[in-house]
């Protein structure tokens, strides 16, 4: 829960709207070209989002570092905008090491650029956009470290790093929470909502008040209910709701138009799993420019994730997105070309003369609990195989499988997990062997020989136990089920 509260107001990535030489340039500064209202002519480079998977601090890429290149005269929509994000993210890259301090609205630590991750394990290219609940898996990013390893002690260093000369050319502003700890938002001031009821000609249905900004302005959101029919049309005929990002400067008010799904009086929205509520940008650090307001913004969504820098220009609040990142949860941890040849050299160390003639070819996690990683290997005749848990980054085996042996699941109250080996019962004699686990350690080892459907030669632990203990062992066991398990042949393409 600690890593998904990290997602919530957590990111990574960097630079603004940039095409071409001149437009790379602006990108590198955080400004645009021509008449956008963002435009900033210094040399200065915009804060970007990083995410903190001590000991590193991940700035993810959205793009391959390759340039692209048009295929064709079909794409060229897809290609434009695909070329600027590559020549933004590019921007950053260049400048990587500039980035020197990570901030929030308390704290400055010292960071310095560590290293690029272009690869993973088995050298393909790491997963890109993607914000994964587990360690393990990389990204393709940008990693700096902290200046103090001790640094590290803290449980939150921030997520938004800027360079020397950020600092140097805006003044940070102090931001104040409207709500206290535990408690829910508070709506913005009567005041504010009737001017914004008034200016759309719509009725407010909520609105959240969520910070003051150097003891002046007023930050917060507001939802409108009903359809807006002044939306921009569209040609399919879409129907539009509104929300509004909004600034109060005293009697001035600034809102930002944000544009949902309007399915009926009682359903739209603006992302999947939202329930009809629009869920609000998040202020993580806020600076008086030389052109005004900058906030650095985050709006975390069920499935996704947007960060990006709002500016107070011309009497317009401007949200210029960086980019929208995806939610990984409860994702596999993969299993690299090394990991499968440790599995291989377990099994076939513990198989013995079994092991010898039997090719392993694909495997599947097990969702016995979802604290630790079970793993599944099969032959490809689903005749042979083991499985395996990892803990603290080392496999080992739990039991194997043979055309007599077969695997199957117990487990109660989601506390203790129970891995079952039996023979086949049709015989007149069988073995059971039971393997209890809870958080990933083994806790019981239980074996019996079964006769003529008397239970007899009944251990545990190594101990002998008698032939009444062992069948009320066996009496009091969860009913043994069917693993579930999709198999995956690492040889071949997901």
């Amino acid at each position: 829960m600690k890593r998904i509260a990290l997602f919530a107001i957590g990111a990574m990535v960097v630079l603004t709207s940039c095409q071409h030489k001149v437009k790379n340039e602006a990108a590198a500064t955080g400004g645009a070209t021509g008449d956008s209202l963002v435009e900033v002519k210094d040399t200065v480079p915009m804060p970007i989002f990083i995410l903190p998977r001590m000991p590193y601090l991940e700035m993810h890429y959205w793009t391959n570092v390759e340039e692209p290149v048009k295929e064709g005269d079909d794409d060229d929509e897809y290609f434009a905008s695909y070329h600027a994000a590559w020549e933004r993210q590019e921007a950053f890259r260049h400048r990587a090491s500039q980035y020197t301090h990570v901030l929030t609205n308390y704290s400055d630590f010292r960071i310095k650029f560590f290293d690029e991750v272009l690869k993973d394990p088995d050298g393909n290219t790491p997963s890109i956009g993607q914000l994964h609940g587990r360690d393990q898996i990389p990204s393709l990013c940008a990693r700096y470290k902290l200046v103090d390893p001790l640094d590290e002690e803290n449980e939150w260093v921030g997520i938004v790093a800027v360079t020397d000369s950020y600092l140097q050319t805006r003044r940070q502003l102090r931001l104040t929470s409207e709500n206290e700890e535990g408690e829910e938002m508070g709506p913005l001031p009567d005041t504010i909502v009737a001017k914004l009821e008034k200016r759309y000609g719509m009725k407010a249905s909520r609105s959240l008040w969520y910070h003051t900004v150097d003891n002046r302005y007023i930050q917060g959101c507001l939802q409108f209910e009903g359809e807006y029919k002044d939306a921009p049309a569209d040609q399919w005929g879409t129907k539009r709701c509104l929300a509004l990002e909004v600034i109060a400067d005293s009697s001035e008010v600034y809102a930002h138009e944000v544009l949902g799904y309007y399915v009926s009086e009682n359903e739209y929205g603006w992302n999947v799993d939202d329930e009809g509520e629009y869920i609000n940008c998040y202020i993580l650090t806020a600076f008086e420019g030389p052109h005004g307001l900058e906030f650095c913004y985050s709006r975390s969504a069920p499935e996704s994730l947007a960060v990006g820098m709002a500016y107070l220009r011309d009497g317009k609040y401007v949200l210029d997105q960086y980019d929208i990142y995806q939610y990984m949860i409860d994702e596999e941890i993969p299993l690299w070309k090394s990991d499968i040849a440790e599995l291989k050299k377990l099994y076939h160390d513990a198989a013995a003369e079994e092991g010898k003639d039997v090719v392993l070819s694909k495997y599947a996690h097990c969702f016995f609990d979802l604290e630790n990683e079970w793993v599944w290997v099969r032959d490809k005749d689903d005749q042979y195989g083991g499985i395996f848990i990892r803990k603290d980054g080392h496999f080992q085996l739990v039991g194997l499988e043979t055309p007599q042996i077969k695997p199957k699941e117990m487990n109660r109250d989601y506390k203790i997990f129970y891995v079952q080996f039996a023979g086949p019962i049709d015989s007149t004699t069988y073995s059971r062997q039971v393997f209890a686990y809870k958080d990933g350690e083994e806790i019981e080892e239980f074996s019996c020989l079964i006769v003529d459907g008397e239970v007899t030669e009944c251990r545990m632990d190594g101990r002998p136990l008698s032939p009444v203990e062992g069948k009320a062992y066996l009496d009091n066991l969860p009913e043994p089920e069917e693993i579930t398990a999709y198999f995956h042949d690492p040889d071949s393409e997901y």
